[in-house]
């Protein structure tokens, strides 16, 4: 396929897409779940230096942090890296299930036309979950050692010069793509699990081969909605930093932000998702 048929390929699967979701708008509810319960997390850790929840944190927080992240201000220091271990977490246990949920309310409404199932699909999911969590494991593991493998290795044996921080910058830019790529790789395997009742390595093998024929269109459904992840990351980082060095007279800021990307990746998550289950279900229908 050439790049305009690419792009033509894109634009129909998103017109499906958000076709699908005016009609069926119950289609979010997967991703909406998976936000609250973000949410809950974010609340739980939002006070993790109080009672009761001092029970649970205080004791590691103190020995792997220090005692002064037990107490404000400093404990919004902490909150976005201890947030991103809960969003870790939450996937690994919701998460995945959500995921499964989604593709199986797509896969219904491409084969019955009818409105899809709550119930059913979360159950369909839930029976496909370890193929499910293998499958995000293994994206999640090959995504942590791109981005921390090269910065990690720059810093442990180049000198702090000039040159060493523009390549850590070009190393970690270049990471953030290669991730999306990987994505992209590994996307399809999540339908064909649920889907297709695939295992994890044929789920994996199916997503590959879907990829490879239509790997120019994948990336753009994965890259485009990513885009504004990486923004929200960025701008996140850059408020939680003024808080860390000048503390001002609200750190609550770095709250506000991580609600603001945990309704991010709700939006971004839904298109990525959806829009490839879509096109993994016309490439379906194509093969018959």
């Amino acid at each position: 396929m050439g790049i305009k048929d690419n792009l033509s390929l894109c634009k129909s699967v998103w017109s499906v897409t958000f076709k699908t979701l005016a009609k069926y708008p119950s289609l979010l509810i997967p991703f909406f779940m998976n936000a609250v319960f973000q949410g809950l997390i974010l609340t739980v850790l939002f006070y993790y230096p109080r009672s009761p929840f001092s029970v649970i944190f205080a004791q590691p927080v103190k020995a792997f942090y220090g005692i002064r992240f037990l107490h404000y201000p400093y404990n919004f220091i902490l909150l976005p890296k201890l947030f991103y271990y809960g969003q870790v977490l939450a996937t690994l246990t919701l998460g995945v299930v959500m995921f499964g949920m989604a593709m199986g309310m797509v896969s219904q409404i491409h084969t019955e036309g009818t409105s899809p199932r709550i119930g059913g699909n979360i159950n369909r999911s839930l029976r496909r979950y370890l193929p499910l969590v293998g499958v995000w494991l293994a994206t999640f593991i090959i995504s942590l050692i791109i981005l921390r493998g090269p910065a990690f290795l720059i810093m442990k044996f180049m000198q702090p010069t000039t040159f060493a921080k523009i390549l850590l910058q070009v190393v970690s830019y270049g990471g953030i793509l290669a991730v999306f790529l990987v994505e992209a790789l590994f996307i399809y395997a999540y339908p064909a699990i649920v889907v297709e009742r695939a295992g994890f390595l044929k789920g994996i093998a199916r997503s590959f081969s879907i990829s490879k024929s239509v790997f120019l269109t994948t990336a753009i459904l994965v890259i485009v909605p990513r885009i504004l992840d990486v923004i929200g990351i960025i701008v996140k980082d850059k408020m939680t930093s003024a808080t860390n060095i000048s503390f001002p007279d609200f750190p609550e800021v770095t709250v506000v932000m991580l609600g603001v990307l945990i309704g991010i990746t709700l939006i971004t998550d839904s298109l990525v998702f959806l829009s490839t289950a879509n096109l993994f279900m016309l490439k379906k229908e194509t093969e018959k």
